[in-house]
């Protein structure tokens, strides 16, 4: 999805509410159950509805803040967060995502608990003139439909993962993967970036792949069973996710060995509890995707709102971490969250 994109049509301003129909409020607090029909908006403010996927995890969470935290009232905005009601509930979010077209919003940030299913709700806002802008994850609709994609390169830094087994385990190694969330692009993703390299190499055996959605005691479990499974003969695990490694690494312990050398452990997201596990050596490599570009995704929305073409996929840059001297600078700069 290269090239820009311009939104057509009159796109007019439409001033903010203060409160939501079941939804949550503004960054600065959340305020739900009241009926935003009835409450009159102040003119000048731009409404940002932001359907979330609110808490998951680490990562999650510090993007989310980050995104809240640069839509301010000083700024000008009045962002409406609505969270999912879990972090797999995709029907809460089509009823936030519906609430804010029929309020007319100004723009509608998205950031999707499942990729498919979006086709209709993003046709609905297209037709009334609201710009939708996803936030991290992709969706399985026309780019047509949105106005712009701003997220970490997920191919990219599951890229660097494999990059990291293949100069790692240059004598072959067997591996077993945790993945996230069941059909997520973000899944999806992270598994092609990763797959583009190690499937190439001589000697890296794959011996499975499972989900533990993100979740550091489902992780634990995985791999303990698989431990088991394979007579502790693994000595590579990809974790999607900085909890699911995290659990891995206890595993691993659990089972007598050592997670910094008889089982590397690699992760992508850069939590501090992650980068502190490197630190103590029980995590091997650490990819960051970095959650802080709130800002970011601020200059998109004016840009978009002022007609500016914009790029379909805005890339934030991330860093990695290889070592337990690495993952010290990192907790020494602030790079955790």
């Amino acid at each position: 999805m290269a090239g820009t994109k311009r939104i057509s049509g009159a796109l007019g301003m439409v001033a903010a509410g203060a409160v939501l129909l079941g939804l949550a409020g503004c960054a600065g607090g959340d305020v739900a159950g009241e009926d935003v029909g009835s409450d009159p908006r102040d003119d000048g403010m731009t409404t940002v509805g932001f359907v979330a996927v609110g808490p998951e995890g680490g990562w999650r969470n510090a993007n989310e803040q980050a995104v809240r935290d640069a839509f301010t009232p000083g700024a000008g905005f009045e962002l409406r967060y609505a969270p999912a009601a879990s972090p797999s509930d995709q029907a809460s979010q089509l009823d936030a995502f519906a609430t804010f077209v029929a309020d007319g919003v100004d723009v509608i940030l998205l950031t999707a608990t499942e990729a498919s299913g979006w086709e209709g709700s993003l046709a609905r806002a297209q037709e009334a003139e609201i710009p939708v802008i996803l936030v991290d994850r992709g969706v399985d609709a026309s780019e047509d439909l949105y106005a712009a994609r701003i997220a970490p390169d997920n191919f990219k830094v599951a890229l660097a993962v494999g990059l990291w087994a293949v100069e790692t385990f240059v004598e072959g190694g067997n591996y077993f993967v945790l993945e996230g969330v069941p059909g997520l692009s973000v899944v999806q993703e992270r598994n092609e970036g990763f797959d583009a390299i190690v499937s190439t190499a001589p000697g890296l055996t794959k011996v499975g792949a499972q989900t533990a959605n993100w979740k550091t005691d489902e992780a634990r479990a995985v791999v303990e069973a698989v431990l088991q499974a394979h007579d502790n003969d693994i000595q590579f695990i990809f974790a999607q996710n900085d909890e699911m490694g995290i659990g891995a690494a206890q595993a691993v312990a659990a089972a007598g060995l050592d997670p910094g050398t008889d089982v590397k452990i690699a992760t992508i997201d850069g939590t501090t509890g992650a980068l502190q596990a490197l630190a103590a050596g029980d995590l091997s490599f650490v990819a960051q995707y970095n959650p802080f570009f709130g800002d970011i995704v601020v200059d998109v929305v004016d840009q978009v709102l002022a007609g500016e073409p914009v790029q379909a996929i805005i890339t934030v840059e991330s860093d990695t971490f290889a070592s337990p001297e690495q993952g010290q600078a990192a907790l020494d700069t602030g790079l955790g969250f």
